[in-house]
């Protein structure tokens, strides 16, 4: 695979007894949005950007590299950075649109 300028991206496959696990690494950053049911969304000069359309949440975080994250309420606009680390603590993300004013 190449990006627009055709250069190549991504790593060398890693196959193992014939499987190839194209699956984020424990404990990054993408299998913690990945888990919580993100997918990514966009990439450009500032970084990435995962969404959850539904419950209308945002990740931004500047490369696949990073341990930190800004996640958003899409509705709002309020937004809280976390760590990777605390990001593996949580289980559900609440949104306006998600839950709305029921508490």
């Amino acid at each position: 695979m190449s990006d627009e300028n055709n250069e190549p991206t991504g790593t060398t496959a890693n196959v193992e007894d014939g499987i190839l696990d194209l699956r984020p690494p424990k404990g990054s950053l993408i299998r913690q949005l990945l888990r919580l049911g993100l997918t990514f969304d966009h990439k450009d000069a500032d970084g990435e950007t995962w969404c959850d359309y539904s419950r209308g949440v945002t990740a931004t975080f500047t490369d696949r590299q990073a341990t930190e994250a800004t996640i958003a309420d899409m509705d709002t606009k309020d937004s809280q950075a976390i760590t990777v680390e605390r990001l593996a603590q949580v289980n559900e993300i609440k949104t306006w649109r998600s839950d709305g004013a029921s508490d």
